[in-house]
C-alpha cells in the first residue's frame, strides 16, 4: 500500500509539493524506467533536494504506486459512468473502449510506466486491486452482452477482454496526438474492427 508521511498532508504548500513530486516522478519513470530512475532524478526534475522528497514519500516505490493508483482510480470511475449511461451492453462496451483510448492518450506517462514496468508494479497492492476493478467492469459488461445475445457466446469472456485491451494498449506505440489522425478517428476504427468481430449476426 502506498505510504506517505502524515506531516506532509494538510497545508496547501504540502499538497502542491506532493503534486509536483508525482508529476515529476511520472515523467522520470516513463522516460528512464522504474528500475533505472532514482530519487535524485525525480528531485532534479522537481527542482528540489533529494532529502525533501522523503518528507512526502518513503520511497520511489511509494511514488510510483501513488502515480498509478491515481490514474487507475480515475479510469475506474470513468468506466463505471460509461456503463451506467449506456443503454445496452454493446453501447457500454463501445463507451468503455472510447474511455480506455482517451485515457491512454491523456495519461501517456502512466500508461507507459504500466506497460514497460509491469513486472515491477504488478505486485503492488494498490495497483493489483485497481487492476481487478478494471477487469471486473469489463468482464461484467462482456458477459451481459453475451447473455442478452448481442455478443458471440462461443468465445471466452476473459479472452475477449484481453484481446480488446491488448489492441487498445498497443495504440500508445504508434499514435501521435500531434499527427493527422485524431483520437476520435482511432476510436471509430478500433471500435468497428474489434466489435464487428464479436457481435452476433444482425446486432
Amino acid at each position: 500500500m502506498t505510504t506517505t508521511r502524515r506531516r506532509s498532508t494538510g497545508s496547501p504548500t504540502g499538497v502542491a509539493r506532493k503534486e509536483l513530486i508525482l508529476r515529476s516522478a511520472a515523467k522520470v519513470f516513463s522516460e528512464k524506467g522504474f528500475s533505472s530512475a532514482t530519487v535524485r532524478d525525480i528531485a532534479d526534475e522537481a527542482d528540489m533536494l533529494s532529502g525533501s522528497l522523503y518528507y512526502y514519500f518513503d520511497s520511489k516505490e511509494a511514488m510510483v504506486e501513488k502515480v498509478l493508483v491515481d490514474y487507475l482510480d480515475s479510469m475506474v470511475r470513468g468506466y463505471h459512468v460509461a456503463v451506467e449511461e449506456a443503454g445496452s451492453p454493446i453501447e457500454a462496451l463501445e463507451r468503455l473502449m472510447a474511455n480506455a483510448l482517451r485515457g491512454l492518450v491523456d495519461n501517456r506517462e502512466e500508461v507507459t510506466i504500466l506497460q514497460n514496468d509491469w513486472h515491477y508494479v504488478r505486485p503492488m497492492e494498490g495497483i493489483a486491486e485497481r487492476q481487478r476493478q478494471v477487469e471486473t467492469v469489463w468482464l461484467e459488461t462482456i458477459k451481459q452482452g453475451i447473455d442478452d445475445g448481442g455478443l458471440r457466446g462461443d468465445i471466452d469472456p476473459r479472452m475477449l477482454y484481453r484481446t480488446i485491451m491488448g489492441a487498445i494498449q498497443a495504440v500508445i506505440r504508434w499514435f501521435d496526438p500531434r499527427g493527422k489522425v485524431a483520437i476520435d478517428e482511432v476510436i471509430a476504427v478500433q471500435t468497428a474492427i474489434l466489435l464487428d468481430g464479436i457481435r452476433t449476426a444482425g446486432r
